[in-house]
């Protein structure tokens, strides 16, 4: 005879949500430890009893773990439901449709993702006039210290976040950028408004995980791999461009690379 057990009631409830909601940001990782009874009810501004409820239903649900002891506590027993995990045959068969990109291109993403028929959107999450960091003035030519035009923005696939990019320009040599619109592609702007164009892209590409700052703008788990790309381009004239770092998911992207390697000349044959 199964027992039903009783309601949770809106306090325990708001907790148990409040915990998935953790686990599923990577706050706590699989087999991870919660915090304790004590901080969970100041995180969650609810009783010891409401809680102790919470868990209690969760492990009921075969969400947590709950041990006693000095190594005791409360364990999470599930992954992080917002990181995919993806294996080779699946990305083979077309299964889950990533989005391409060329390193070392000049790349204007709205058109990119359209041509690979993906909805494009951008979120601008901040503007600034700022004074460049040493790596940010070295990287755009200019004296340490120089003030620079920040802009942060977020860019969508299928209305799903793809990348998280923070791109720096000079501000003397841009002015008034922040007036034009900066949701589609600056490429454009720079080649219409400005007269100049990318011709000379550089990138570094590492591997980062990601932090609890991330998870807001990129809807991914602490932990979860991200493709760090920090950019630089030159315009036609060889003048520094603009410089960028970018966090792509490494879940929605693949880099695709090719290169073409030519047979040694033929040796000249001597009479």
């Amino acid at each position: 005879m199964t027992t039903e057990r009783a309601p949770l009631g809106p306090a325990a409830g708001r907790v148990a949500a409040g915990v998935l909601t953790m686990i599923g940001h990577g706050e706590v990782s699989m087999g991870g430890r919660l915090p304790p009874e004590r901080r969970l009810t100041e995180i969650f501004g609810a009783s010891r009893e409401s809680v102790r409820r919470a868990l209690a239903w969760l492990e009921a649900e075969g969400e947590v773990r709950r041990l006693r002891g000095k190594a005791g506590g409360t364990f999470a027993l599930r992954p992080n439901p917002n990181w995919p995990v993806y294996s080779w045959s699946r990305l083979a068969h077309g299964r889950d449709r990533v989005v391409a990109r060329q390193p070392g291109v000049d790349v204007n993403v709205p058109a990119l993702l359209r041509h690979q028929d993906f909805a494009e959107a951008t979120r601008v999450v901040s503007t600034a006039l700022r004074r460049g960091d040493p790596e940010v003035c070295a990287g755009l030519g200019l004296r340490e210290g120089a003030v620079t035009v920040a802009i942060e923005r977020v860019r969508l696939a299928d209305g799903v976040p793809l990348s998280w990019e923070r791109l720096f320009v000079s501000a003397d040599r841009f002015p008034r950028l922040l007036d034009q619109d900066l949701t589609g592609s600056l490429s454009q702007v720079f080649r219409d408004v400005y007269g100049v164009t990318a011709c000379e892209v550089s990138e570094r590409i590492r591997v980062r995980l990601a932090e609890s700052h991330h998870t807001h703008h990129l809807d991914v788990s602490v932990g979860q791999p991200l493709l760090a790309i920090t950019r630089t381009s030159h315009d036609q004239h060889g003048e520094p461009l603009e410089f960028s770092y970018d966090l792509f998911r490494a879940d929605r992207t693949e880099l695709h690379v090719s290169s073409t390697n030519r047979p040694p000349d033929t040796p000249e044959v001597l009479p």
